[in-house]
């Protein structure tokens, strides 16, 4: 479009993006403010939670019920993997449902 003066007007478009960038740059300041404070914390600026499943019944884990997990048993359950040597008190390369048990109240 052309004005009387001859220039170019802004498309209506650019108006717009241009406001809309105004207004989000104070959310921008702030967000930034507060992870900078929670880094000086010490503290992650935002909380995600890790959704928490609890752990699988010993018989379930047992799947050729001899009454012990042994670590092939274990392997389908990463998160007893992971601690398995730490339960397995004796070190006999099986958990007993007592050994399970500490996994099992969330205390490795």
């Amino acid at each position: 479009m052309k004005t009387k003066t001859g220039t170019k007007e802004l498309p209506l478009l650019g108006v717009a993006v241009a406001a809309m960038l105004l207004a989000l740059t104070p959310l921008a300041g702030a967000q930034s403010q507060a992870e900078d404070a929670a880094r000086q914390a010490g503290t992650p600026a935002t909380t995600t939670t890790k959704p928490t499943t609890a752990p699988r019944p010993f018989d379930e884990l047992d799947q050729n019920a001899d009454g012990v997990i042994s670590k092939d048993e274990a392997a389908v359950d990463p998160p007893l993997a992971q601690v398995f040597g730490t339960l397995d008190k004796d070190a006999d390369g099986r958990l007993t449902p007592e050994e399970y048990a500490v996994h099992a109240q969330g205390t490795p």
